[in-house]
């Protein structure tokens, strides 16, 4: 029985001068995922839990930016009821709680650090006292050295198959047996636990690449004095010879990690382990990153998972309460969570990933407006992929029972395109259109309404000409798009009247149904999209639509007039 990791918090360590800022611990659940660009820290929170569960030192250069000042990484634990009785009897310093800090501090002393001393609800301990309560660590960097990977430590993936079969050897072994027969019977044990280990190895394998015809392991005569190290060998198809995995790329050393993991689901690995992941997607394609995802989620129903990770796949599937958005400020890491829930994001059509993986949101009515929008962004940034903006169409939402200021909470980067929705000149936004735009106001949401001119109009088609039309749809418009009429009824009848000329069987009475040639003649999507693209293709793109653009990205920080 081990302890559960539920928190984390740090002091002077890496990039953390204080995290989290508010003086509490970073709730660690089941599955935690770590989000944030490049170089924010995601990496320290990892490895700083590893420091910890593996008795690790530090350098001057983990101490946050050189200074010399005490360094303390606190892991919280939550104490399962049956290990209670034996930590209050093995460790005096357990005073009974159900939650418990275990802290290691790191002082300087005559300009140099020390190793690190452990205490246990601030009441000195020592590592081999608590090593057995903590949790079996298992750490994945995201840029590995598979060679080190296949050696036999205790600090390696593939070590933790073994570990238990050598144990079990050692804690049967005779004391009357010499050093030689020992290390003949623990070579053997190794020999027959590797093969098993093989075979589930070369099938998982074979599964990834048809080019696999064997997987080989050799283990060599065993020195006391040298760790193990079992050697994993890939016999290609096309090559017909054993190659080290060493040898291969880091796709292929990638894979293999994969393939270890399935293993550990199949064996039910997991109860009392906790698991680093450093970007599990990297050298990954889609399908693959979909069964590491559902790997972990599998492996987390036992242990902890924590990953770093950048990819939709990831953060889409994880728990979004225990999901967090890394940033840095002052060279310092901080922390975004979302305050809401799932169901805030469900209402808005959106995603985990639109929130925490782009640079900002651009709310819209329907989906029509993002494919139009998306158009014309592409046109007039050449670069507009790299915003990494997310345009989302809300118009089938129920946002107005919900509170749309707890998406600023992790990305503070949000605004509304509304369609004014006005008939005429002297009309006004409707009471319902009024309320919703000082819903997201008050949310501290900005929030822009079509304009032509300077006059608010009906919708985004009121900004299409009449020449892009009937060069895009090849039909003729009597006369200009206005700001105020019903663009889609206008065109629809204009298809009917195209489809009665070419269509001898077409009920051409349909020309009266408005809902008809609004809906169902005019696609919003399909011909908003190709009326776009031929405004852009005659240089013709409304100035107010550049404006609105503009304004946007200048408004997130991206772009500046």
């Amino acid at each position: 029985m081990r302890l559960e990791l539920i928190g984390i918090k740090l002091k002077n360590y890496r990039s953390c001068r204080v995290f989290p800022k508010n003086g509490d611990y970073l709730e660690i659940g089941k599955f935690t995922t770590l989000i944030g660009k490049n170089d924010v820290g995601k990496s320290n929170i990892l490895k700083a839990i590893y420091v910890v569960c593996k008795n690790k030192k530090l350098f001057i250069e983990d101490i946050h930016k050189g200074m010399q000042e005490k360094c303390e990484i606190s892991l919280f634990f939550k104490v399962p009821k049956t290990l209670k009785d034996e930590l209050a009897e093995k460790i005096s310093q357990y005073s009974g709680n159900d939650i418990i800090e275990i802290k290691k501090v790191f002082e300087w002393s005559n300009g140099k650090l020390g190793s690190g001393v452990y205490f246990i609800e601030d009441k000195k301990v020592s590592y081999q006292t608590l090593e057995k309560y903590l949790p079996h660590v298992l750490f994945i960097p995201a840029v590995k050295n598979v060679e080190e990977e296949t050696k036999f430590g205790r600090d390696t993936i593939l070590s933790e198959l073994f570990l238990p079969i050598i144990e079990k050897t050692d804690e049967e072994k005779s004391q009357a047996e010499s050093i030689a027969d020992l290390k003949r019977r623990l070579r053997k044990a190794i020999q027959q636990e590797t093969q098993k280990f093989r075979n589930s190895l070369k099938k998982e394998l074979s599964k990834m690449w048809d080019e696999v015809e064997d997987v080989t392991i050799d283990i060599p005569e065993l020195k006391i004095e040298k760790a193990f190290n079992p050697q994993i060998k890939i016999k290609d198809k096309h090559i017909g010879k054993e190659i080290p995995i060493t040898h291969r790329g880091s796709g292929v050393q990638r894979y293999l990690i994969l393939a270890m993991l399935e293993i550990y689901r199949q064996l039910k690995i997991g109860k009392g382990y906790l698991l680093l992941f450093e970007e599990p997607e990297i050298y990954l394609h889609i399908g693959a990153q979909k069964k590491m995802c559902a790997i972990l989620k599998d492996f987390s129903k036992e242990g902890r998972v924590i990953i770093s990770t950048h990819s939709s796949i990831f953060v889409d599937k994880s728990d979004i309460s225990t999901t967090y958005l890394l940033i840095k400020e002052d060279g310092e890491t901080r922390l975004r969570k979302f305050q809401g829930n799932k169901e805030i994001l469900e209402e808005l059509g959106m995603s985990p990933s639109d929130i925490f993986l782009t640079n900002g949101i651009i709310l819209v009515e329907g989906p029509s407006d993002v494919e139009i929008i998306k158009v014309f962004a592409e046109s007039i940034f050449e670069n507009w992929d790299e915003y990494n903006i997310a345009i989302i169409p809300i118009g089938g939402s129920n946002i107005e029972h919900q509170n749309p200021a707890t998406l600023l909470t992790v990305n503070p980067n949000v605004v509304v395109i509304l369609d004014p929705d006005v008939k005429s000149k002297s009309s006004v936004l409707s009471s319902k259109k009024e309320t919703l735009k000082r819903k997201f106001e008050n949310a501290g949401i900005a929030v822009y309404l079509w304009k032509k001119n300077g006059e608010f109009i009906r919708c985004i088609e009121n900004l299409f000409t009449k020449d892009a039309i009937e060069k895009a749809l090849n039909i003729t418009l009597d006369t200009e798009i206005t700001e105020y009429e019903d663009v889609p009824l206008k065109i629809g009848k204009k298809l009917v009247e195209k489809r009665v000329q070419h269509d001898p069987h077409f009920d051409k009475e349909k020309i009266k149904d408005g809902e008809f040639c609004r809906k169902e003649m005019y696609n919003r999507i399909r011909h908003g999209k190709k009326i776009a693209k031929k405004m852009v293709e005659i240089d013709n793109i409304p100035e107010d639509i550049k404006i609105v653009l503009y304004n946007i990205l200048e408004k997130f920080g991206l772009y500046q007039c």
